[in-house]
C-alpha cells in the first residue's frame, strides 16, 4: 500500500481499537467524560503513535513516506535487509517489541542505580506509545497482505502470504481498488462513530 493509505487505515483502525479497549482513556464522545488536558494529551499521543507505527515497517524503503524522512538510515536498512523482509514479519514484530521493552527496563535500571524513579504517568505513557506503535505496525502488515506482493510473515522464510490466498484476488499497490478499500473502511468507521456504535 501507499504511505497515505497505510496512515489512513492505521488511524481508522486505531479508532476502532480505542472504542473497545479505551487505551487512550475514556471516550471524548461520552457526555459523562470530563475532558481534561491530560486526556487530550493522551489521545494525541495515542493517535500519533498509531500513525507512526502504521508507517514504520516501510522505513526499509528509502522512497516511502517515512523512508524519505529518515534518509540515510532508511537507505542503510534497505541496503542491508531489503524491502518487505524482516520488518514485515512476525520476527520483526517480536524483535521490535523486545528492543522497546528492553530499552524501557534499561532506563529504569539505570535510574534505580542513582536512586531515581520515573513518574508513574511517564511509565504509563511509554506503555501507551508502545502498544499504539505495535498496533500500527500490525495494521501496516495486515494492509500489505491485501496487495499482490503479500508479506513474508515467517521471514527468514521467503514465502509471501496474503489475503485472499490467491494473489489474483488481491490488488496492486497504488491501484484504484486500494483507494476504494481504504475509503470504504474510513466511511464505515466514520458512520459507526456518528451513529455512536463506536466512541472516541
Amino acid at each position: 500500500m501507499e504511505g497515505r493509505s497505510h496512515l489512513l487505515v492505521g488511524l481508522t483502525a486505531g479508532v476502532v481499537l480505542d472504542s473497545f479497549v479505551h487505551l487512550s482513556g475514556p471516550p471524548l464522545t461520552d457526555p459523562s467524560t470530563k475532558v481534561t488536558l491530560a486526556l487530550l494529551t493522551s489521545k494525541a499521543v495515542y493517535y500519533f503513535s498509531v500513525g507512526f507505527g502504521a508507517l514504520l515497517p516501510d522505513i526499509d524503503n528509502a522512497r516511502s513516506t517515512l523512508g524519505q524522512k529518515f534518509g540515510f538510515i532508511s537507505e542503510q536498512i534497505q541496503h542491508i535487509a531489503g524491502h518487505r523482509t524482516i520488518l514485515h514479519s512476525f520476527l520483526g514484530l517480536i524483535l521490535g517489541s523486545v528492543l522497546a521493552l528492553g530499552l524501557e527496563r534499561l532506563i529504569i535500571f539505570l535510574l534505580d542505580m542513582r536512586n531515581m524513579q520515573l513518574p508513574a504517568s511517564l511509565v504509563e505513557g511509554s506503555h501507551l506509545v508502545f502498544f499504539a506503535v505495535l498496533f500500527g505496525c500490525v495494521m501496516h502488515i495486515a494492509a500489505d497482505a491485501l496487495t499482490q506482493g503479500g508479506v513474508p510473515l515467517l521471514w527468514p522464510k521467503k514465502t509471501r502470504y496474503g489475503f485472499p490466498p490467491d494473489a489474483d484476488w488481491r490488488f496492486r499497490t497504488g491501484s484504484w481498488p486500494e483507494h476504494v478499500i481504504v475509503w470504504a473502511f474510513m466511511i464505515l468507521v466514520t458512520v459507526a462513530v456518528w451513529q455512536q456504535y463506536l466512541v472516541i
